[in-house]
């Protein structure tokens, strides 16, 4: 994951939020350009389309393929950012014995989570924790305070872990 400093935990996970939307956007488009190219009917006819025309039926794949290749590079940097909240939340590895669950508890991890690297609504983030949305954000936002206190970088190199 590319080193970029953060004034806060909030801007930090705000930019996970948009990059795990980015990301979603992305493979939603790609889906939809595959679906689009599906299996069409060989044609008989002699007509021709002129020099432009697609005869090979491939322009769909074409295109989704330079698009791919437009955006893999953007689309990696997404899937990094998330992946390093997850280590912000998980500890270093995703083990669950660092970062934010070591410190706060699965629950609260979770919540971050599905806020953040899910780009869940607050609702969805209720109803995935079983409490109220007003509890979410309040746990969430004792998450983000705690990820101040000691430095999301702390953080994401495994402060919270268990002493021995």
């Amino acid at each position: 994951m590319a080193r970029v400093e953060y004034a806060d935990a909030r801007e930090f996970f705000g930019a996970v939020r948009r990059a795990s939307a980015d990301a979603d956007r992305i493979s939603r488009e790609l889906e939809r350009m595959e679906g689009a190219e599906g299996v069409r009917a060989q044609s008989y006819s002699g007509g021709g389309h002129g020099s432009r025309a697609d005869v090979n039926g491939r322009g769909a794949t074409i295109a989704r393929m330079d698009y791919e290749r437009r955006v893999s590079k953007r689309r990696e940097e997404d899937y990094a950012l998330v992946d390093g909240a997850c280590d912000v939340i998980y500890g270093s590895g995703q083990t669950g014995m660092g970062g934010i669950d070591a410190l706060l508890g699965s629950a609260v991890a979770d919540m971050v989570w599905w806020r953040f690297c899910a780009c869940a609504s607050w609702s969805e983030v209720a109803a995935h924790c079983e409490l109220s949305v007003r509890r979410c954000q309040e746990l969430v936002d004792m998450a983000m305070d705690t990820c101040d206190a000691y430095g999301v970088s702390a953080m994401r190199e495994g402060l919270g872990k268990a002493c021995e």
